[in-house]
């Protein structure tokens, strides 16, 4: 793992731990979601302008926490509470439902399609930040992954 996404993860675990809302945050940081979608996910085409406003907002410095030792924190609190997995297997049922139906092909080639390229695992990773947005969005998103 890169040390760009060491820190996009760092900075999504602060974001969690303060439960915000990546909206929450872009706005605090005056940058768009998907300028905080991209630095929370380890890209290098971020301003470093855009990093220094989500440090500021989130009142870091640059001696950021360990990310293993949250990600594992959280990691084992997700896997002992069943009603978040339920939660989570409806939100990917919905989102392979959904993309199975823009792309015209039945649900188990979606799925296939999107396990495939790592897309189930990423739905579930960010289950948070996107379970609220629109069936509009997360087709964008998923084509998006998939063009990555």
């Amino acid at each position: 793992m890169t040390n760009i996404s060491n820190f996009g993860k760092a900075i999504k675990s602060k974001r969690l731990s303060l439960n915000m809302r990546m909206d929450d945050l872009a706005n605090k940081a005056n940058i768009t979601r998907s300028t905080l979608y991209s630095i929370e996910h380890g890209s290098t085409k971020c301003s470093f302008k855009s990093i220094i406003n989500v440090i500021n907002a989130l009142s870091l410095s640059l001696d950021i926490t360990d990310y293993n030792k949250i990600r594992n924190r959280r990691s084992r609190a997700t896997r002992t509470n069943k009603s978040i997995d339920k939660k989570v297997n409806r939100f990917i049922i919905f989102c392979v439902e959904q993309y199975a139906s823009s792309i015209n092909k039945n649900g188990k080639e979606t799925y296939d399609l999107l396990n495939k390229n790592g897309i189930i695992s990423e739905l579930r990773n960010d289950y948070e930040d996107l379970h609220g947005m629109s069936p509009i969005y997360l087709n964008d998103y998923i084509t998006g992954l998939l063009k990555e």
